[in-house]
């Protein structure tokens, strides 16, 4: 009888049903940053300014109006929503694999098909896919890389660095 190669015996490398394995392009602390900190801020925020406009101005002793505190917490509440909506609140998680990139805002999945993506620019913070006819979140879907979304992007010839 003829030696037979040992067969490997480690899965993990191999298609399941034919389709590559998903890859998690966007970061690990998508959901901390696109979630708890918004509600958790604006919850935080709202409170401080309620605080200053709920209380009786003759209840508190300062030598200046009670309008400036109220003011300034108010415009720290209205500053706070301006930038979770500029900046936190476009932020999206995107898995991958070989024939989709799967975009998420943790309420909604969309899948595209890496045909409708023009390119992916990866900053050292932030990365934006762009896609070539707008989607369900719009041409440009900001997130924040991963670990190996450069390297992978780079594999496939879709990356560019900033």
């Amino acid at each position: 009888m003829e030696e037979q190669p040992p067969i490997v015996s480690d899965t993990s490398e191999l298609p399941r049903n034919g389709r590559s394995s998903m890859v998690l392009l966007s970061s690990q602390w998508t959901l901390f940053w696109r979630v708890f900190m918004p509600v958790f801020g604006t919850v935080f925020l709202g409170g401080f300014a309620l605080l200053f406009w709920l209380t009786p101005a003759d209840e508190v002793y300062r030598s200046y109006s009670i309008w400036w505190p109220r003011g300034i917490a108010l415009g720290l509440w209205f500053l706070w929503l301006w930038y979770v909506k500029t900046s936190l609140w476009p932020l999206k998680r995107l898995d991958a694999d070989d024939a989709y990139v799967y975009v998420t805002d943790y309420w909604t999945t969309v899948r595209y098909p890496w045909a409708d993506v023009s390119h992916v620019v990866v900053g050292r913070r932030r990365a934006t896919l762009h896609l070539k006819g707008k989607g369900r979140f719009g041409r440009h879907i900001h997130f924040l890389p991963g670990t190996h979304c450069h390297e992978w992007l780079q594999q496939r010839g879709l990356a560019v660095q900033k």
